[in-house]
């Protein structure tokens, strides 16, 4: 019969196979590597299963320990779903609510999420809240794969198990960086002066097809985060898209500049998904009530 400190263990054991790997897992679970080796040595033990092989020649699941991981996440999502019941008969908001959210958006004013967090968790100090940045196809994914309870970004395709709720919108614009030729200009941009300029995209988004109805622009280059764009930008040798909120906070001090902002600017909606016909666990309906005024 497992013990309560093989459910701790049980809980590694999955954090280090969705890491891929022990030294993966180190920084997550805050703690060093021949203490993760020693529990997982003693979980093992514990089950009588060798759950994984790890050393030289990297990490891998078991067959058992495949079967293990399986049966890990049937429980802990039992396990939420028990605190979810506990928490809906006790009136009162607990557990753990896992939040995704895509980067760089707390200079957004229009973005409550902050204040929101406040007030949830003035509303319960038994509340454990585990938030993760990343993209919005990832976001998306980690939600129907029941890894997020809920998830914000700007998501324009969303898959049928997903119920969304619309929050705010976010404004877009066209950017160069204070070293770049068109920056430097002291006489109006025209849309000729842009032909054939380098451009860098943001992997996730669709805004090439926002210049392209406009200019043709070099599209050589690409990143992942508002802050890989911000950095090519900073070179002075490429134009790309950045939320006015981001590029003209104080962190850049001025160094980006909005490139014909009438005809080069979007706005992108930000939502809140969850996993459709899962019902809210306390923590999201309140979570959403705050920031949708939805339960």
């Amino acid at each position: 019969m497992l013990r309560n400190i093989d459910l701790k263990r049980l809980k590694l054991f999955k954090q280090v196979a969705d890491c891929g790997g022990l030294s993966a897992a180190e920084t997550s679970l805050n703690i060093n590597l021949p203490a993760i080796s020693s529990h997982l040595t003693a979980l093992e033990t514990s089950l009588g299963l060798r759950l994984c092989e790890r050393g030289r020649k990297g990490f891998r699941l078991t067959s058992e320990g495949q079967s293990v991981l399986t049966a890990c996440n049937r429980l802990f999502s039992a396990l939420e779903d028990f605190h979810a019941e506990v928490s809906a008969v006790n009136d009162k908001v607990s557990g753990h609510l896992r939040i995704g959210i895509v980067d760089n958006t707390t200079t957004d004013k229009n973005c409550d999420v902050i204040n929101a967090l406040e007030q949830l968790k003035s509303q319960s100090r038994d509340l454990e809240i585990n938030i993760d940045i990343d993209k919005p196809f990832e976001l998306e994914r980690a939600v129907i794969d029941e890894k997020l309870d809920i998830a914000i970004g700007p998501f324009h395709i969303t898959h049928p198990a997903i119920d969304q709720f619309a929050l705010y919108r976010e404004r877009v614009s066209l950017f160069a960086g204070s070293t770049h030729k068109i920056f430097k200009s002291n006489q109006p941009v025209l849309l000729t002066d842009l032909i054939g300029l380098d451009y860098v995209t943001r992997g996730y988004l669709r805004e090439s097809q926002v210049v392209e109805q406009h200019v043709s622009l070099n599209s050589c280059a690409s990143a992942q985060s508002l802050e890989g764009i911000a950095m090519l930008l900073l070179t002075g040798n490429y134009l790309g898209y950045l939320p006015d909120h981001y590029a003209l906070s104080g962190t850049f001090h001025g160094t980006l500049r909005a490139v014909m902002p009438d005809t080069f600017s979007y706005e992108a909606e930000f939502k809140a998904i969850t996993r459709k016909n899962k019902p809210h666990s306390r923590s999201v309906s309140a979570l959403l009530k705050l920031l949708v005024n939805k339960e």
